[in-house]
């Protein structure tokens, strides 16, 4: 705890001493996302202002509108609830239930700003015995205005409220970009650490309406799952530009009066630009037992007495790319892009059941020593690709990549995706309307398909999965209502999918279709809003690819602002989803299991809240009282997040975030 403590008044120092001084200019943050192969910068302005369900913003929440996990809020093996939702921006199938803690290169944020910015925010939930804590921190600032520097840190602590279920994440990124008329640079490194606690699921669910604590209810395991991911990218672009002048004002000081004078200056228009990009991650999994035979799992293999499995990927890219730029192209208004990649990927895992030292402390655990992993796979494969790109004017916007493996062990693997954006006005109001498609073929993973550990083995020579998507979005925001619908239909053919009765993969031969519908509908007037959304889903086969048929969430709140100086929200919200076979996890693997025999769902999780923005001094803080619809019936034994799985009965929660200009 004094730790934590430390660490608290470490950042809100680091923060106050950025903001000692005050503001010589007017604040301005852009930030933007390297998001695909192309590179195409979606630069936004920045806004931290907003306090709408500032107390809903937490990593799991931010993933998904429902998921499935083992009970923890704060730190757990998750699986999106919504197809469309679900995650593998790794490639390593242990870590997929993971990826929502990490920050790949892609999703990396940089920044440009006139002054520096820093942002320190910590939430806390009051339970005795039960501690959660989030803190988060960031740092950016420009050293000139076209280089800046920043840093971003989280620290996830929750203790749970069940046996056996504490979870622990250290993350953090330090980034630069330099963006000049010619070259330009991104660079990044992140970081992530995770500890995660497993009990298999409650030994018996009825007792959660009984006498017992959460505590002491019985559980079937004691297990652990320690995850480290480390990544770099460093994106390195010469544009050639042709120059083109124009005529802007510039404001002068004469004789203490201040003046418009006429100037000319150059803009550079870019034409061709030539890219490079390398990419590195590293994603190691370790599975601990300090007792192997707990009657979980229907095998042992190696080691009786205890379990030390651990698996590594290391996966290393660079690529090439030309793009002759949208203003080159002036007659037809858009960019082509064509690129090549090489991927070398190495694959181990460990079957000697070497001996490390596991610490426990502070409801987490600590990997003292690296066991000796072996054996080792290297893998190479090289992709060709292009796209043809149109990101400028005002009604139309589109982006169409493609690329396919010509050479290494997923050639033949391809992937076509692209999504079109339009903006008119209908009425007094703009509609957006957006279309998305993508056609793959997916190369079952190495440990997909070769895997050995003290529980579970298996070689299988599964082929192609392929993938068909297509959807649209429409959305009509209006001064009081704001309706929106997004659909979507998807095709899989083969795909692979982890049974519960064993916990090995399997392919399905034959295709699996499902049906999405995302539905919102909001109503704002100046004291009351309300906030609905539904989304609809169906699957033609519930034992491969089980979904829920509705999940629902409803917020009713007030918003308004006191005394020109205070924005304030307070309401209630509604979460809900209706029963359905749903997955349970494999601890050994981290791999989320289909199941037939047990459905869960049909319970309303309620909670209500109050968020709070001081504009003057730019803080924000909340109070959220979680899951109050528990004492509408304390024995009840519906809450469950996956069979077995309670979440958590009540909590208190409180947070504060302060954000500095300097």
């Amino acid at each position: 705890m004094t730790r934590r403590i430390f660490i608290v008044l470490v950042l809100l120092a680091a923060t106050l001493v950025a903001a000692a001084k005050p503001p010589r200019t007017r604040t301005i943050i852009k930030t933007w996302d390297m998001p695909g192969l192309s590179a195409v910068a979606d630069t936004i302005a920045f806004k931290d202002t907003a306090t709408l369900n500032y107390h809903d913003v937490d990593v799991q929440q931010n993933y998904s509108l429902s998921s499935a996990m083992n009970g923890n809020i704060l730190v757990s093996h998750i699986e999106s609830r919504v197809v469309n939702h679900r995650l593998k921006t790794i490639d390593d199938p242990f870590a997929w239930s993971l990826t929502p803690y990490v920050v790949t290169p892609q999703q990396q944020r940089y920044f440009n700003t006139t002054t520096p910015y820093s942002n320190i925010a910590y939430k806390k939930g009051f339970t005795s015995g039960h501690e959660e804590n989030d803190i988060d921190f960031l740092f950016t600032a420009n050293v000139n205005r076209r280089l800046n520097l920043g840093i971003e840190m989280d620290y996830l602590n929750s203790v749970g409220h069940y046996q056996n279920t504490a979870g622990k994440l250290y993350r953090g990124s330090l980034w630069g970009s330099y963006t000049g008329a010619h070259y330009s640079m991104h660079a990044a490194f992140g970081w992530s650490r995770l500890s995660s606690f497993d009990n298999g699921g409650l030994q018996d669910v009825s007792q959660l309406g009984g006498s017992l604590s959460a505590e002491d209810i019985p559980v079937r395991m004691n297990a652990m799952t320690g995850y480290r991911y480390l990544s770099g990218y460093l994106h390195n672009q010469y544009a050639i530009t042709t120059d083109r002048e124009y005529h802007d004002s510039v404001e002068v000081i004469i004789d203490g009066r201040r003046e418009k004078r006429d100037t000319v200056k150059v803009q550079y228009i870019p034409l061709m630009t030539f890219s490079h990009i390398f990419e590195t991650n590293n994603s190691n999994r370790r599975y601990i037992e300090k007792t192997a035979n707990q009657g979980f799992y229907d095998n042992t293999y190696y080691n009786q007495s205890k379990t030390n499995d651990s698996t590594d990927v290391l996966t290393i890219r660079n690529t090439v790319a030309v793009t002759f730029c949208e203003a080159y192209n002036t007659k037809l208004k858009f960019g082509i892009t064509a690129f090549a990649m090489n991927e070398c990927q190495r694959f181990y895992y460990d079957t000697a059941q070497t001996n490390s030292v596991l610490t426990y402390g502070d409801g987490g655990g600590v990997l003292q020593t690296l066991p000796s992993l072996r054996p080792i796979y290297w893998m190479n494969n090289t992709f060709v690709g292009g796209a043809i790109h149109k990101h400028s004017g005002e009604l139309v916007h589109y982006h169409v990549e493609g690329q396919v493996c010509v050479l290494g062990y997923k050639i033949g693997e391809f992937d076509v995706h692209g999504k079109l954006e339009t903006k008119f006005n209908a009425g007094k109001y703009p509609m957006i309307i957006a279309a998305r498609a993508y056609a793959k073929s997916e190369t079952a993973n190495f440990y997909l398909q070769h895997f050995r550990s003290n529980h579970l083995q298996w070689e299988n020579n599964f082929g192609f999965t392929y993938r068909f998507l297509g959807g649209a979005t429409i959305a009509y925001p209006t001064q009081w209502v704001k309706p929106s619908i997004d659909f979507s239909f998807e095709n899989q053919t083969n795909p692979i999918y982890v049974s519960a009765t064993d916990w090995k993969p399997r392919q399905y031969k034959g295709n699996v279709q499902i049906f999405t519908g995302d539905v919102g509908l909001d109503v704002t007037t100046p004291w009351v809003n309300l906030e609905n959304r539904a989304v609809i889903q169906y699957s033609t086969n519930d034992s491969v690819i089980p979904v829920p048929t509705v999940i629902l969430q409803h917020r009713l709140y007030y918003h308004g602002t006191w005394f020109r100086a205070l924005d304030a929200q307070i309401g209630v919200d509604v979460k809900y989803f209706t029963k359905y076979h749903a997955p349970v996890l494999c601890p050994a693997t981290g791999m989320f299991g289909t199941q037939q025999t047990t459905e869960i769902g049909n319970y309303p999780w309620m909670n209500i809240y109050a968020d709070f923005y001081v504009r003057s001094i730019r803080l924000r803080f909340f109070a959220h009282y979680q899951h109050l619809s528990y004492w509408f019936d304390t024995k009840s034994t519906e809450y469950l997040a996956m069979p077995g799985y309670p979440t958590n009965r009540d909590v208190f929660r409180a947070g504060v975030a302060w954000h500095f200009y300097n």
